[in-house]
């Protein structure tokens, strides 16, 4: 019996998604420990797919097989998962946690870059890929605009989140973020990205969030963080109506502000938005405000999250050998 537990992402955006400098994306984020999936595998006759997401597990699971042979058959449960198509990254950590699971059960060594190139992964940012394998934040390389064959952005920067910033997490609604096709559509009718808004993203990057996450110093990484949205933002604007997916997410956003955050923004394509602050107190007060307010009510969730430092959680048991009664 395999047992992998996952945990979402939030993807703070791209360095960008033009290439006009030689590399395309890259890509800034970090793990959360909610929500998260949990898959149980283990060996069948055929493939047995059971539980949440049976659609896309069976397709992932499919895509496995026939790349890399075995195992001759699986049963798998997908027990609970992350909201789909909200931001969270739910699609790679179930690409991931099903080809782990089936390499381990046909007792294959096959990294989480070549798992996630068979389930088309990592096309655009490699942040999901290494949550899965390290958690905490990560900076991604991007792609050279000229590639020989497909890879998996590289891991320029890993480092552990402080365990007492928390990121109050809402998903207004029922709609959806860009996935798919319509993602694809989106980044090709992308206008490019003016240089010199790429080059100040990356100084923000370099310069003020990754010392201010180095330094443990909440302020200063919140507003490199929101200052990187607002740009992002801006450039994504033309494809998704606006700074943000939709008015919710952009007044649930003003809204956290409005109640002390020190940075805010839009996971992926959203319609997730988040809020972080320092301390459990300030956590919860934040959280109670956001549920109260008209736009995080209803049909919307709205949720606390603190940093992943670690990668997915992979259990594996065996079933003891029956006990022979020659002696």
């Amino acid at each position: 019996m395999i047992e992998i537990r996952a945990c979402a992402r939030l993807h703070l955006g791209l360095l960008d998604h033009s290439g006009a400098q030689g590399r395309l994306y890259g890509s800034i984020g970090l793990s959360v420990n909610r929500p998260h999936l949990l898959l149980r595998a283990e060996k069948a006759d055929r493939l047995i797919v059971e539980g949440a997401e049976t659609e896309r597990v069976t397709e992932y699971a499919r895509r496995f097989i026939q790349r890399h042979g075995g195992p001759s058959g699986a049963r798998l449960n997908l027990s609970s998962g992350i909201p789909a198509h909200v931001g969270l990254g739910s699609g790679t950590q179930i690409a991931l946690a099903v080809g782990t699971a089936l390499a381990r059960l046909s007792g294959l060594k096959i990294s989480a870059e070549e798992i996630a190139l068979t389930a088309g992964r990592g096309v655009r940012s490699g942040i999901g890929i290494a949550t899965f394998q390290h958690g905490g934040f990560i900076l991604d390389g991007g792609h050279p605009v000229r590639m020989d064959k497909a890879g998996v952005p590289p891991v320029l920067f890993r480092h552990s989140l402080p365990r007492d910033w928390y990121f109050v997490t809402a998903i207004p609604g029922k709609s959806q973020g860009f996935n798919g096709e319509r993602e694809d559509r989106a980044f090709r009718h992308l206008p490019p990205v003016p240089s010199h808004l790429a080059e100040k993203i990356s100084w923000l990057v370099l310069m003020k969030m990754l010392p201010a996450l180095v330094e443990k110093n909440v302020s200063d990484f919140g507003r490199a963080m929101t200052e990187i949205q607002w740009m992002v933002g801006e450039c994504f604007a033309p494809v998704q109506g606006g700074r943000f997916s939709n008015p919710l997410s952009e007044k649930l956003i003003e809204f956290m502000f409005e109640h002390g955050v020190a940075g805010a923004g839009q996971s992926s394509w959203g319609p997730a938005v988040y809020g972080l602050v320092e301390g459990r107190e300030a956590a919860r007060l934040l959280m109670k405000a956001v549920r109260a307010h008209p736009a995080g009510t209803e049909d919307s969730q709205v949720f606390c999250v603190r940093p992943q430092n670690r990668g997915a959680i992979i259990k594996e048991s065996r079933q003891p050998a029956p006990v022979s009664s020659e002696l």
